[in-house]
């Protein structure tokens, strides 16, 4: 007698996606409102504004993004684009962060 196929795994059919979403929920909202803020404190930095006022004033805003980028990554409807966004967003963001410390500006 075979067995059913619900008995031969122990994990649903989509848990694997359900894991990916929750870590790009949790991690890559994270890295990716992190390296935003890094370019909005870069930028900040390079139009001459005080760069304790500009960390203080990214950070601000780097949480109110966090929320919304991981309510974004809750609702996506495709798993791959969300997460290559917020892949893409990441390395911008650091990138952009980066530019002080190569230019002498920081």
């Amino acid at each position: 007698m075979a067995k059913p196929a619900s008995a031969s795994s122990s994990a649903p059919v989509g848990a694997g996606k359900v894991v990916v979403r929750v870590l790009a929920i949790v991690l890559g909202a994270y890295a990716a409102s992190a390296g935003a803020v890094a370019a909005g404190v870069a930028g900040l930095i390079l139009a001459g504004v005080n760069k304790s006022d500009a960390f203080t004033v990214c950070s601000i805003l780097g949480f109110l993004l966090y929320v919304g980028l991981a309510l974004w990554a809750a609702a996506a409807r495709r798993l791959v684009p969300m997460v290559g966004t917020l892949l893409l967003v990441t390395a911008a963001g650091t990138g952009i962060g980066l530019l002080p410390t190569l230019i002498g500006g920081a």
